[in-house]
Formats: C-alpha cells, sequence, structure tokens
C-alpha cells in the first residue's frame, strides 16, 4: 500500500495538552469528510468521520482521522497511549512483545510526531491539525500508513480498502478465569463483598470469599458443585450477560418483552458486548466487558475531549408495560431496540452550573421513532434552545418537551442534519417513544439535574411509565 492512498488518525487529546505550534493555513483549509469504520478482530469499534486532503503540496489526497478514536480502540487490547501532542507512546501490556529493529532516523521536520513503543521511536509521521468532524476541538491528525506501520510491530495486521480499517491481533490473548470475572463483575458494579457464612469451597480463598458468597446470594453465578467453585474454569460472555441482566431484576420468563428477546441479543442491545468477540472471555476480552459494566453502572462513559456519553441503563420492560393492555410483548420489545441505540448515541457536556449541551442522533420529523430534549420542571419556565448547524446559531423552543424530533415548530424537519445541538438551563429531560396508531409510548427516559459543584449531573433513566417503571 501506497502512502498516498492512506488516510491520517487525530486525537481529540491535542487540544487537552500542549502541542507544537501549526501554522493558521493547516488548520482553517476547506477539506472533505467522509465516514470510517474501525474494526478490530472482526468487531466494530469505532464509526468516527476522517478527513481527505493531501499529505503535501505534491502529493495526492489521503484520508485522515482523530487519532484519539485509535486510542479508544487499542485500549480494548490493554495498550494505553500517552500523547503530549509530539509524542505519540504506545505502552504495551505485560505478554505483548514488539520488533524495535530498524529504528527510523531523526525527522527534519520539527512538526512530525514521533510515534513510540514503550518509549522507543519507531517511525515519524506528519501532523495535521482539524477541527474533528464529529465535535468541535481542534485535533492532530496522522497518516494511517505510519499507524499501520507502528502496528505491525506489535502485531497487529492492517487492510484499508478507503472507508474501513480492519486491525486483526496476531497474538492471542490468554483467557481469563472464572474467579477474576466475578470479582470484577462485583467491582464494576458496586456489589458489596458478604463476608457471611462459611467457605465450602476448595479453590476460593478466604480473601476472594467475600465477593464469591456476594455473587452466589444473589444468583448472578453458580458453583460448579458443593465443595468446588470452578475458580479456574473459562467464561463466556454470555455467562456475564446473564448475570447482568439478572442484576438488571430480569428473569428469563421477561425476556419476550425486553430488546433482543434472548439474554445475548439484550446484551448486545444494552451494549454490554460492545468491542467483544464471540467465545470464551480472554483477557482482553474481559477488560472491555468490565469496561462496559462500569459505564452501565455509573450511566455514562467519559470522552477524550471531556464531554460525555450516555449509557441508558436498562430495565424490564414486562414490569414496566405488562399492566398496559394496549402495549404487547413484541411492541415493548421492539420499542427499546429502537429506543435504546438512540438514548446510547446521546453525548453531553457541563457548559456552566445549570447549563447542559447535548449533541443528539437526528431524527426526520416523518421517522415513526421520536427523540425529544428539554428544560422541564424549572420554575422560570422552559429555557431550550437547539441548533442545526452545529452550535452557529440557536433557536428557543416554544413546547413543553423543547426539541422534538417530529414537531417542526421547534426543531423537527423532514431532512435534519447528522447531529442535533441542544443546551438546556436546569432540570433536563429526554424521551425516546415509538409512534404507534393509537399512541405514543416512551421506551427510553432519561433525567438530569445539574449539580451546583458543575459536575456530572445526576442521572436518572427509567422506561417513562412513571407509575410503573423502574
Amino acid at each position: 500500500m501506497k502512502k498516498s492512498t492512506m488516510v491520517l488518525f487525530s486525537s481529540a487529546f491535542a487540544c487537552l495538552v500542549t502541542y507544537a505550534p501549526i501554522s493558521r493555513a493547516q488548520t482553517i483549509q476547506a477539506v472533505e469528510s467522509a465516514p470510517t469504520r474501525l474494526i478490530l478482530n472482526g468487531q466494530d469499534a469505532s464509526n468516527p468521520a476522517h478527513l481527505v486532503r493531501p499529505e503535501s503540496s505534491t502529493s495526492e489526497p489521503t484520508s485522515w482521522l482523530p487519532i484519539w478514536y485509535l486510542f479508544k480502540v487499542l485500549s480494548e487490547l490493554n495498550i494505553r497511549s500517552t500523547w503530549d501532542g509530539h509524542h505519540w507512546n504506545l505502552v504495551l501490556p505485560s505478554g505483548m512483545h514488539a520488533d524495535l529493529t530498524n529504528p527510523p532516523k531523526d525527522s527534519a521536520n520539527s512538526s512530525d510526531v514521533s510515534i513510540e513503543i514503550n518509549g522507543t521511536p519507531v517511525d515519524f509521521a506528519p501532523r495535521y491539525a482539524h477541527r474533528d468532524p464529529s465535535g468541535r476541538v481542534v485535533t492532530s491528525y496522522i497518516p494511517i500508513w505510519y499507524l499501520m506501520q507502528a502496528l505491525n510491530r506489535v502485531g497487529i495486521t492492517s487492510t484499508w480498502d478507503g472507508t474501513t480499517w480492519s486491525m486483526t491481533t496476531s497474538e492471542s490473548s490468554p483467557t481469563e478465569t472464572k474467579l477474576t470475572v466475578v470479582k470484577d463483575f462485583a467491582n464494576a458494579l458496586n456489589i458489596q463483598p458478604d463476608a457471611t457464612s462459611s467457605n465450602p469451597f476448595d479453590d476460593v480463598s478466604a480473601s476472594d470469599w467475600p465477593y464469591v458468597n456476594a455473587v452466589l446470594q444473589k444468583g448472578y453465578f453458580t458453583a460448579d458443585s458443593s465443595s468446588h467453585f470452578g475458580s479456574a474454569d473459562s467464561v463466556n460472555a454470555e455467562t456475564v450477560d446473564h448475570a447482568y441482566q439478572l442484576y438488571v431484576g430480569i428473569p428469563d420468563s421477561d425476556l419476550s418483552w425486553n430488546a433482543g428477546g434472548s439474554t445475548i441479543a439484550w446484551a448486545n442491545a444494552v451494549e454490554l458486548n460492545q468491542g467483544l468477540a464471540n467465545g470464551t472471555l480472554t483477557s482482553t476480552g474481559e477488560a472491555q466487558m468490565m469496561s462496559n459494566l462500569s459505564a452501565l453502572y455509573h450511566g455514562y462513559s467519559k470522552n477524550a475531549n471531556g464531554t460525555y456519553r450516555v449509557w441508558f441503563q436498562p430495565y424490564d420492560a414486562k414490569k414496566a408495560f405488562a399492566h398496559d393492555n394496549y402495549v404487547t410483548a413484541a411492541m415493548a420489545s421492539k420499542g427499546q431496540s429502537l429506543a435504546f441505540p438512540l438514548v446510547d448515541a446521546i453525548q453531553f457536556s457541563v457548559q456552566s452550573t445549570g447549563h447542559l449541551e447535548f449533541q443528539l442522533p437526528s431524527l426526520s420529523d416523518q421517522d415513526l421513532r421520536e427523540l425529544s430534549c428539554g428544560s422541564l420542571f424549572n420554575a422560570t419556565g422552559n429555557h431550550t434552545e437547539y441548533s442545526v448547524n452545529g452550535g452557529q446559531t440557536w433557536a428557543v423552543t416554544s413546547g413543553f418537551a423543547g426539541y422534538d424530533s417530529r414537531d417542526p415548530s421547534n426543531g423537527g424537519v423532514v431532512s435534519p442534519p447528522k447531529t442535533i445541538w441542544v443546551k438546556t438551563e436546569g432540570h433536563a429531560e429526554m424521551d425516546a417513544s415509538y409512534i404507534y396508531p393509537k399512541d405514543d409510548v416512551v421506551f427510553a427516559s432519561i433525567g438530569m439535574t445539574p449539580g451546583s459543584d458543575g459536575g456530572v449531573p445526576k442521572i436518572q433513566y427509567s422506561s417513562g411509565q412513571a407509575a410503573w417503571g423502574n
């Protein structure tokens, strides 16, 4: 593959740290953007937008992408990235090896990025500063060709077709043990260790028993026998999927009411299995799954650029809707399946005390799905503004729900942009609904109350069914 056909990647981290000066001309010229897929070991890992521009004044156009997206993808392999705007260092986990032969000559261009593995330079790459098409920060970009060469040194092979970058690891990650999974599961969900009762197992130490006992008492995991827990057993993702399903409070008999209709499909719908490969959990896969669990427990994850992403906390749809003679199990399952991806795509940031800003996925006002976002329950009224041009101009809403994707008077349009921006003051409410012939049914509701300290707001998740939902 020639450099002239490669893509560059950028880092939102660059806006957070000091980096080498970049000329104004590098940041203001018009650049074409295009969709990108980052695939790791066959799994969709990230879907940012990349840029298309020449690497130099004499080269053909190439593709460029915000590098911090790659940082996140590599973290799924327990490869940690450090970045100061001029040096990108890949810190490898124990057991992962790198080819550090044939080191590069020093770069003649002081603005080039030094790509390093465990502190050893392995290449120098051009850098370009531009606004991330997926956000509003100016960040750094590096040609994918250089990135592919660096990753090849740690056993990650790549293919690139102009839209999809597929990365495959050649070194297999060891499988994780059942005991480790159980302890990490308890920690991710803040399940308190329980030291009551005596330890009957010959393969569980006294220090590990409180964790094992806690999950056994709640029925999340099972032992191999009355005297042997199976601490060294391997575990597949479905075992953890089922444990989380029970943690949420969804018995197997209620699955037909919930998104997906089965344990694995439900776990996929709530993104517990995001970034995982099928089969036995490896150490890498287990780390990713526990990261997902932690995000679900908190209800959000923090992005590299300081904003946050919603992780909707699921509920039992049968408990929420079975009392409603209109809503059937099939309707509830479909409604959740359509609503969860919408709310999970919401990004938000704290602008100042009491003020939040949201980036919502767009829907046409003709779509039977509906997404609303607004300032509710405020004594001084509804203070909601929305923007359809990336925050350049804002309009004030007049409806009770604030911005409403199906209401032309409050932001709804036939052909909306990719992202809708919404600003709220005070308590904010977001609802994802589906329009049925006889009713508009909410399947995911989020309430956010800003804190007095300007930190992450208090977040409440529910089915939207006030009297019956979780």
